[in-house]
């Protein structure tokens, strides 16, 4: 089984944990958030981390274009 991976999203100011999935489905979690950032109109954004919390890709709807960045 392939790591671990935590989704968080930000719509008020502070992250709150989503959910955790396996890091082989990241490409499928990853497009479920652009969908639920259209959805809310541009005011989620999302981060993907790993178990020690070290951020991996991020969506944030503050910067245009909009799109992840791996880091």
């Amino acid at each position: 089984m392939s790591a671990a991976r935590h989704l968080k999203a930000n719509s008020r100011g502070s992250w709150a944990n989503v959910l955790l999935f396996p890091a082989d489905k990241s490409d499928q979690v990853k497009d479920a958030c652009e969908q639920l950032l259209q959805a809310a109109g541009g005011s989620v954004s999302f981060k993907i981390t790993d178990d020690k919390n070290v951020t991996l890709s991020a969506l944030d709807a503050r910067f245009e274009p909009v799109g992840w960045s791996d880091r």
